[in-house]
């Protein structure tokens, strides 16, 4: 609204002359790129921490791509405070896991793009380490990381640890 309509609704004297706000500068944060950088650290961390625990790795891609909407569903609900789409990824991950199978996730957010920080603070978390070192039948490793660029070049990381498997009793 202009300057003059708000004074022809407005008594004199009743508005404050505020300096302009300063122009926020264009986040140059590529959201793609550091997504993907992030996610090939974190994946490579896993593997090792998994090897040094004498476990093998095997990554379910398919799992991965699947977790990708909840990390933007997560991040409007973060922003919006509207959350949107569970039941859609609820679903998919139905039929992406096997019957006698179970399924376990773990999201997490960060405001820095520090993969090796982001997966020590991930460990912390008895649900993430259970995920991360997870045992039994047909186990099978996903991530996933969304990085979603703000003015100024800040940032929201999420990332989502997962992992499906039979439970060997």
């Amino acid at each position: 609204m202009s300057e003059e309509a708000i004074m022809t609704v407005c008594a004199r004297g009743s508005t404050t002359s505020l300096p302009p706000f300063p122009p926020l500068c264009a986040s140059v944060i590529d959201s793609a790129a550091a997504s993907n950088e992030i996610e090939l650290e974190i994946r490579n961390m896993v593997s090792e921490h998994r090897k040094d625990l004498g476990l093998a790795t095997v990554w379910d891609d398919h799992l991965s791509y699947l977790l990708s909407p909840a990390l933007s569903a997560y991040e409007m609900e973060r922003t919006t405070g509207i959350s949107c789409g569970n039941e859609e990824f609820q679903d998919a991950i139905r039929r992406a896991v096997p019957d006698g199978h179970t399924f376990k996730g773990f999201p997490i957010h960060f405001v820095h793009r520090n993969a090796r920080r982001a997966f020590s603070t991930c460990l912390r978390s008895p649900f993430c380490d259970e995920i991360v070192c997870c045992r039994g039948d047909h186990v099978r490793i996903a991530v996933r990381v969304r990085v979603f660029p703000y003015p100024e070049s800040a940032c929201a990381v999420w990332i989502m640890f997962a992992c499906k498997y039979r439970l060997v009793l």
